[in-house]
């Protein structure tokens, strides 16, 4: 599959910004927040830190490193929030902020072993969540052998997504894991909605090859 050419003139009319189903309720807490009333950041915080750290511990693959990342990005939210050109996009606003301090964390910061996450459904093209997925059907553990096994398909499966370039693993994480709109996958990263459905076919392709004893 040939990669995309970059957006050409039909590009240049950039349709509205995606929002969320809740995105009038972010646009509320955001003013809120905006006007004084602390409180109301910390009732976005709450409505998104648990995306926010599913994105980033599955980029980084560290659940230590992803709780410091989005910690910093909240921050970063906090400080920057008047910039926010539409309150009601806050949710894809935030994502953007937390994949960019991500990908930073993986340049420059030696990332701990181990497996967190399974990446089996997105591999084979499901839309599903796999972590969800995977801790329904762990292992029993009278079962020795067979935790093992899952526990070394767990380890091969997060080098293969740590080995796929930014762009990739981003779209893949975004888009097959975070079930999140190509549209808003493609705000996210900057780029075209084409160049969101590349990265994922690419990285599905190359999670199968890299997986294929396994799979």
């Amino acid at each position: 599959m040939e990669r995309p050419a970059a957006a050409g003139a039909a590009a240049q009319q950039q349709p509205p910004p995606t929002i969320a189903p809740d995105g009038e309720e972010d646009a509320a807490l955001v003013a809120s927040t905006l006007a004084g009333r602390r409180e109301a950041f910390d009732a976005l915080i709450r409505r998104h830190q648990r995306r926010a750290v599913a994105v980033a511990q599955r980029l980084l693959g560290d659940l230590h490193d992803a709780m410091e990342c989005v910690q910093d990005s909240f921050l970063r939210a906090y400080r920057n929030l008047s910039s926010l050109a539409d309150p009601r996009c806050f949710r894809g606003w935030l994502l953007r902020i937390v994949t960019t301090q991500a990908l930073n964390f993986r340049r420059g910061r030696a990332l701990r072993s181990g497996a967190r996450v399974s990446f089996e459904d997105c591999i084979l093209g499901d839309e599903t969540d796999a972590a969800e997925r995977f801790a329904d059907n762990r292992p029993d553990a009278d079962r020795p052998g067979e935790a093992l096994a899952a526990a070394e398909l767990e380890q091969c499966m997060q080098r293969a997504l740590d080995e796929l370039p930014d762009a990739q693993r981003t779209a893949l994480v975004l888009f097959s894991m975070q079930q999140l709109p190509q549209r808003e996958v493609a705000e996210i990263m900057d780029c075209s909605v084409e160049m969101v459905k590349w990265n994922v076919f690419q990285a599905r392709r190359r999670m199968r090859e890299r997986l294929a004893a396994f799979l």
